[in-house]
């Protein structure tokens, strides 16, 4: 990108072009793409897409394992404003406000002229200019990478020693809770501009489905069978768990479904209760004591 084009840049409507594409694509059938990846998000997906519609930046919220991310990138993908369909950001606490923009190398410029290729390497918000940003765990931005970006969000501008850059773009976050460890609390300027939309653990039957369907997918072209019985003890351990303050990623779930499987299958048997206790264990992301408690209210369930 030359620094002289870029400083050129013309306004781009983005939410509009938002709009032309859900009525070109359909309603119906973003929520039947999505569905291939993911399952159980149809409310999620309209509150997503009416966000972006009227130009309010979304920031899906939920715990560890739900499908948060995938979720983002799979919608920013059908809408496919440009090449890329996305630009995508996984945030953390030590990012700046310069990663976030880019910045002039002065050195360069004086030396080569603005428009070398290494005068200015452009970062993130001014990459996603007339598409879709989608910056996953929004909320572990650190107060000055949260300026920038409020800053891009606000004026649609961003300023890079003295120049300014145009950009205008969809944003399509993902936060964790605010009792996870490295995080921060958006400021009340920044929050103020955000649509947030709760993604929730799917009841007991939809969760069941999606535990089989992500199990067999993990699997691949091995040829064992996931029980259905396991999956629905595991949806019955989670909603449990939830009861008493666990919230259990699916990832974990899923993926310890498919481990008890693949497990048993290296024996030659059906997988049990046995080998998805064991696997539990080892694909849970907890602490010991955690892990104990949660084993137990695996055990309890499998009494009632």
């Amino acid at each position: 990108m030359k620094l002289s084009e870029l400083l050129q840049r013309q306004p781009i409507d983005v939410p509009k072009l938002i709009r032309e594409r859900i009525k070109q694509i359909g309603i119906e059938e973003i929520k039947t793409r999505v569905n291939r990846v993911l399952k159980g998000f149809d409310e999620v997906i309209l509150d997503v897409l009416s966000g972006l519609m009227i130009g309010r930046p979304v920031v899906l919220v939920g715990t560890v394992g739900l499908g948060k991310t995938t979720l983002a990138e799979t919608i920013a993908e059908i809408l496919a404003l440009g090449d890329p369909p996305y630009v995508e950001v996984a945030c953390h606490s030590h990012m700046t406000a310069v990663d976030l923009t880019g910045d002039i190398d002065i050195a360069v410029a004086l030396q080569a002229g603005f428009d070398h290729p290494l005068s200015y390497i452009p970062g993130p918000l001014v990459m996603a200019h007339g598409t879709v940003l989608v910056m996953d765990e929004i909320n572990r931005l650190n107060p000055y990478a949260q300026a920038a970006l409020l800053q891009a969000i606000q004026e649609h501008y961003i300023y890079i020693r003295g120049y300014r850059i145009r950009t205008d773009f969809a944003l399509l976050g993902t936060a964790n809770p605010s009792e996870y460890e490295g995080v921060y609390e958006l400021s009340e300027a920044l929050a103020d501009r955000l649509k947030f939309v709760e993604v929730k653990m799917p009841d007991k039957e939809l969760l069941k489905s999606i535990l089989l369907w992500k199990a067999k997918e993990t699997l691949g072209d091995l040829s064992a069978e996931v029980p259905p019985r396991l999956a629905d003890i595991l949806a019955n351990f989670a909603h449990e768990a939830r009861k008493m303050g666990y919230s259990l990623s699916v990832r974990s779930l899923s993926y310890a479904l498919a481990d008890a499987t693949a497990f048993a299958w290296t024996q030659h048997r059906e997988p049990s209760i046995r080998d998805l206790r064991k696997a539990l264990i080892s694909n849970l992301s907890y602490s010991i004591d955690v892990k104990e408690s949660l084993i137990n209210i695996f055990d309890k369930t499998l009494n009632e």
